[in-house]
C-alpha cells in the first residue's frame, strides 16, 4: 500500500514523475554516448592500414565471432584482403 507524500496537496508522490524522467534521459545520454563509442570504433577499424587490420583480424579471429571480428572481416571484405 503506497503512503500519501506529505509534500503533495493531491497525497500523490510527487518526486517519482522527477526522478523517472532523469533516468530517462541519463539512459538516452548513455545510448547516445554508446553509439558515438561504436561509430568512433568503426571509422578507426576503417582508418587503418592493410597491414594492421591484417593483425587486427588475426586477433580477433577465433572459435567465437567477436563484433571487433566482424567489422575487420567486412573491412577486409570491402579492401578484398584475405588472412
Amino acid at each position: 500500500m503506497a503512503v500519501p507524500c506529505p509534500l503533495s496537496d493531491t497525497g500523490r508522490c510527487c518526486y517519482r514523475p522527477a526522478m523517472l524522467t532523469r533516468r530517462i534521459r541519463r539512459r538516452a545520454a548513455e545510448a547516445e554516448q554508446a553509439v558515438a563509442r561504436l561509430g568512433a570504433i568503426q571509422a578507426s577499424v576503417a582508418a587503418l592500414g592493410d597491414e594492421d587490420l591484417l593483425d587486427l583480424a588475426d586477433i580477433f579471429r577465433g572459435l567465437a565471432p567477436t563484433p571487433l571480428w566482424d567489422m575487420a572481416s567486412a573491412e577486409m571484405h570491402r579492401r578484398d584482403l584475405r588472412l
